[in-house]
């Protein structure tokens, strides 16, 4: 990955965190500009740095006058690394964000899309098991779950699809995944009552939108 590259990477990390319009400058003459964005009604001016050491002032400067230039309510540096002591101390000085060790790989869209996939599966296996519930005089088929195990997964995949930038709604998805692997997988497993082994996948989603919270609240603290 070079520079370039690395501003789309975090043009994607901006979108994912809840930014709309976000747009890469020109590569020349963007007056210390990389990428405007939007969020919460304020306009942002970014300046992006993939560095193979701490970022220092300069990069702050830059995005200051930048984010003036564009007419910005907001300054941000987004680098793959660090900042250095100076340039944290100019930032709170200046009010420009600093999000350091910004992902560099694919991997973020890709377990989104991971998750995504599992939700489907998920939101379709439970309103598959409402409908059963609902009519098991007409479909005889059984199935592993009741009705509130079918309602908790339609829950829970709904508040992981559309939330997945929102600490919230990750929370919330995490904890009824939580609630099912403990109803479904871990009681059982106590009591040496029988489950299924696909029962286990839901542990999958507790771990990672739990995970996936803490990790977008640190980021809301740059």
């Amino acid at each position: 990955m070079d520079g370039y590259q690395f501003e789309y990477q975090c043009a994607e990390i901006l979108k994912r965190n809840g930014f709309s319009r976000v747009q890469v400058t020109q590569s020349s003459g963007d007056q210390g500009v990389d990428i405007i964005a939007h969020k919460h009604r304020k306009k942002y001016g970014i300046q992006c740095k993939y560095y193979s050491y701490p970022v220092g002032n300069k990069a702050v400067q830059e995005a200051y006058a930048g984010a003036n230039f564009y007419d910005c309510d907001r300054a941000m540096v987004m680098t793959n690394l660090t900042f250095t002591r100076a340039a944290t101390e100019l930032a709170e000085k200046l009010g420009v964000e600093l999000w350091d060790h910004c992902p560099t790989t694919r991997y973020y869209s890709l377990l989104f899309k991971l998750m995504s996939l599992m939700n489907i599966v998920f939101f379709l296996y439970g309103i598959l098991l409402l409908f059963l519930m609902q009519n098991k005089n007409m479909f005889p088929i059984q199935l592993p779950g009741d009705f509130l195990i079918g309602a908790l997964l339609v829950a829970a995949s709904v508040f992981g699809f559309l939330g997945w930038r929102f600490v919230l709604c990750n929370l919330a998805a995490g904890g009824i995944y939580l609630y099912l692997s403990l109803h479904t997988v871990l009681l059982p497993a106590i009591t040496n009552a029988a489950y299924s082994d696909i029962q286990l996948v839901v542990l999958v989603p507790t771990v990672i939108y739990v995970l996936h919270a803490c990790w977008l609240v640190g980021h809301k603290r740059h």
